[in-house]
């Protein structure tokens, strides 16, 4: 705990605030969730650029979470088609590896919905989820800043 309380002052003394590093690391993990496979990376990278946070911290976080994305993945797609396209709500891995392999268009349009419905109910679940988490971890990176006491 104490080695990483010690990286987490070298990040605020460096330049980042507590609020900069709290909103990389929630976006790190809520990017590093979202059910569109291999768009991680390029969502990080934007996200970092557009709100100037600190880029290492947003990717290890994301890469942290890509276990999870990928233990979500399938259930959010099962969820997001019986949201939007309940004839393919029943469709089992076997299935849709067999659809993949006979015609991948054929199965990118067939699953389109699938993982529109997927994109939408992790929004749903991430967005209020993300905001809460920035807010908890706000508090907390305000532990680790110090300011430094004026010399006199």
């Amino acid at each position: 705990m104490h080695k990483l309380k010690a990286k987490i002052g070298i990040l605020l003394r460096d330049g980042s605030s507590p609020k900069s590093i709290s909103l990389a690391i929630v976006l790190g993990l809520i990017l590093g969730t979202i059910p569109i496979l291999g768009s991680t990376t390029i969502l990080c990278t934007a996200a970092a650029l557009a709100f100037r946070l600190n880029i290492p911290l947003i990717m290890l976080v994301s890469y942290l979470a890509y276990p999870l994305q990928l233990l979500l993945f399938v259930p959010l797609l099962l969820l997001g088609a019986r949201l939007l396209d309940p004839s393919i709500a029943t469709l089992s891995l076997p299935a849709v590896y067999e659809m993949m392999r006979s015609n991948l268009w054929g199965a990118i349009t067939r699953l389109f919905w699938a993982n529109l419905g997927a994109l939408l109910i992790w929004a749903l679940i991430s967005i209020p989820l993300g905001m809460l988490l920035f807010a908890a971890l706000q508090r907390i990176m305000r532990n680790f800043h110090k300011t430094p006491e004026p010399v006199t």
